[in-house]
């Protein structure tokens, strides 16, 4: 059995949820099922913010084996002098600040009651109360890690850093041998690392890729493409150069993607799931499918558009620009396309800049209505990190107040994607700005959205063993031998953490000896 124990602080309202936060991960390596991890997580969220609610602290106990998690929270403050009425929904003694920061609505003893397979309280007035539940485990049998990680690596324009460690949100890079590697069954190609390095050890492509100057060839461009060129060109100078490159058919990404969010939208209205997320960024999807695979059952039942996109366009005549890792995983996805070219989108830039040159064009007229953006029932959230908080606290059963929600990896969308030189922000108004110019030069949007015809599945990339006993049992060392090394997360053995490198210790991936600083006291232990 594993056991963990947290301790609770009474009142701090930016570290709840810490404890419930280990648990969840704990869970997540030994394999248990998304269901399983989700009602748990709703338990003991409600019960170790009660504690911060409502007590001076506590402690949170927990243990775990192949069948079940038992929590126990016990905790020091004025206790309860009627659990009946503690129990009954939306009776709440929250105090004014708890119910400022949006706690306090009366669900905290029915929820754990309704996610748990055993739930008692006991308490005693002016000593404390303790909570205790049990939740029965299923084991999940998530797919193996699907892909490459499409993440080209220049070892010799390494500079070690360590940037990339430190950027990459699912601890998918390690250094080795003075050069950056990726851990493929962690990487979900969200193109952090890239941006996060200076020196190009790091990229989407090798180098710039030769563009692919074959006739009648069908270009999907991303609108983040028209963004780059600032307000010095013409949008429809923009397109004619292209064509003049080869392209002579020309669809803009949003053909996919407005018809995706009207299809969400409508598929949100029919549901009674929550707030649903859109498949819009396959990165955020790769996200979900490894680290949030509770949220899977929120992903609206559609391909995302750049899938879709490949589906309808099913000739050998059809070329793509790939923004990055996540992207070109998609584009080699097999039986997805007939033929297909995948260019660089510096080449072409560069590319379109040397046919811009040459011709003698007006600065386009500005118009400075702004184009219509998202309805109001759909919440954009860019940048991962932001990301990363939203599904946070999707998993503890919070309400971001929104019918749909719309993730990107990059900021801004694909406006962000390390391959631009232009600030996202920048793009974006200048894409913008230029859009009404190009109702006359494209062809009508015919696209519509795809229905996805498969199940999403988990992946079972931070599993750590297939039998969930084994697991444990690794998660056990796991524990011990970060708690032998010093604790000081520097990144100098290679691994973003500590902890990161005792699991790649435990899985044969490094040696001890990696740390040059073990045997040393640990970082709490300074002066």
């Amino acid at each position: 059995m594993k056991t963990a124990v947290f301790d609770i602080a009474g009142g701090d309202y930016e570290a709840g949820g810490h404890a419930t936060r280990q648990l969840k991960e704990m869970l997540k390596r030994i394999g248990a099922s998304p269901e399983s991890i989700r009602r748990t997580m709703i338990a003991a969220y409600e019960a170790e913010m009660n504690t911060v609610i409502h007590a001076r602290g506590g402690v949170m106990r927990i243990g775990i084996d192949p069948s079940q998690v038992d929590v126990s929270i016990e905790d020091t403050g004025p206790g309860i002098s009627d659990i009946p009425q503690a129990m009954r929904e939306g009776f709440s003694t929250a105090p004014p600040r708890a119910r400022e920061l949006g706690f306090g609505a009366g669900m905290g003893f029915p929820n754990i009651r309704r996610n748990t397979d055993e739930f008692s309280v006991s308490s005693t007035v002016g000593c404390g109360t303790q909570v205790r539940f049990k939740v029965l485990l299923q084991q999940e049998t998530g797919e193996p890690a699907r892909h490459s990680s499409h993440v080209h690596i220049h070892p010799e324009r390494c500079h070690t850093c360590l940037a990339c460690l430190r950027a990459c949100p699912t601890q998918a890079v390690r250094i080795r041998n003075d050069a950056p590697a990726i851990l493929d069954h962690l990487c979900v190609g969200c193109a952090s690392c890239i941006e996060a390095c200076d020196t190009g050890a790091l990229g989407v492509w090798r180098d710039a890729e030769p563009l692919p100057f074959s006739a009648d060839k069908c270009l999907v461009l991303p609108e983040a493409f028209l963004g780059q060129f600032g307000l010095a060109y013409r949008p429809q100078d923009i397109l004619a150069t292209l064509r003049e490159l080869g392209f002579e058919t020309i669809r803009l990404s949003s053909e996919w993607e407005i018809p995706l969010r009207e299809a969400v939208r409508n598929y949100a209205r029919r549901s009674n799931l929550g707030p649903i997320i859109s498949p819009v960024c396959p990165a955020v999807m790769n996200l979900i499918h490894l680290r949030y695979a509770s949220l899977l059952r929120l992903v609206a039942p559609f391909l995302t558009p750049i899938e879709a996109a490949c589906q309808e366009l099913t000739c050998s005549h059809s070329s793509f620009i790939a923004l990055c890792p996540a992207q070109i995983a998609v584009l080699h996805a097999a039986g997805l396309l007939t033929g297909t070219d995948m260019i660089s989108a510096r080449a072409l830039y560069e590319a379109v800049m040397t046919g811009l040159r040459d011709r003698k064009t007006p600065s386009p007229s500005v118009d400075e209505t702004p184009t219509k953006g998202a309805p109001g029932d759909v919440l954009q959230v860019s940048g991962l990190g932001h990301v990363t908080a939203v599904l946070e606290a999707l998993e503890t059963g919070a309400d971001p107040g929104a019918r749909v929600l719309e993730l990107y990896a990059c900021q801004q969308g694909c406006f962000g994607s390390p391959v631009w030189g232009q600030d996202p922000y920048l793009a974006e108004r200048s894409w913008r700005t230029a859009a009404s110019l190009l109702n006359d030069h494209l062809a009508p949007a015919r696209a519509g959205a795809v229905c996805r015809l498969k199940d999403i599945r988990p992946i079972a990339g931070i599993r750590l063993d297939p039998d969930m006993a084994k697991a444990i049992e690794k998660l056990g060392r796991m524990d011990k031998m970060a708690a032998s090394l010093p604790g000081r997360n520097c990144g100098v053995c290679g691994a973003p953490t500590c902890s990161a490198l005792a699991e790649d210790i435990v899985l044969g991936r490094a040696k001890l000896s990696a740390c040059p600083y073990a045997g040393a006291p640990r970082a709490e232990e300074l002066p």
